[in-house]
């Protein structure tokens, strides 16, 4: 198992991983748009996500178990300047229980404070991931707010809590 930073190799792997989990991941979070799930549409998004990578604004990376996508995860909006960046993660429906976010938030953390040397993270978690919540906790995170109808998903009213995680080291 490693995890890697996206890249243009990445499209076949990226675009199967996404479709095979699509049902799962939009029973979580908002739907992508349709045009996405295509091949010009994951290969656009690897594009852009490199281009904001070279930029230092955004960190991509995939985690790969034989020859398979089997969990990504970003670093947005990474500000030096402010020593601020958010997180997000996504793990195949097969791959739940298994360690796997918990491994790319580590993952993620370490690149955060040793490439960019932040170490105020944050993280948004709607009221329906409670295995979020879990793996945000066990790495520190701490509930920072609360705000009630975030969003409508699926025809439910969700909630969404910021998790805020401020390290030491630097």
């Amino acid at each position: 198992m490693i995890f890697e930073t996206l890249a243009a190799k990445h499209v076949d792997l990226l675009l199967h991983f996404e479709l095979e989990n699509r049902k799962w991941f939009e029973s979580l979070i908002s739907p992508r748009e349709s045009y996405f799930y295509t091949y010009s549409g994951v290969k656009m998004h690897i594009f852009d996500s490199i281009i904001n990578m070279k930029l230092g604004t955004h960190y991509s990376g995939v985690l790969i178990r034989n020859n398979r996508i089997v969990a990504r995860g970003n670093l947005k909006d990474i500000s030096i300047e402010y020593n601020r960046a958010s997180v997000g993660y996504r793990v195949a429906e097969s791959c739940i229980g298994k360690g796997l976010a918990t491994y790319c938030l580590g993952e993620l953390l370490n690149i955060a404070n040793n490439r960019y040397s932040i170490n105020d993270v944050e993280a948004l978690v709607l009221d329906n991931n409670q295995a979020s919540k879990t793996v945000l906790l066990k790495h520190d995170f701490k509930e920072k707010s609360h705000k009630t109808n975030f969003i409508k998903l699926n025809e439910i009213e969700l909630g969404c809590t910021t998790f805020r995680r401020v390290s030491s080291s630097k």
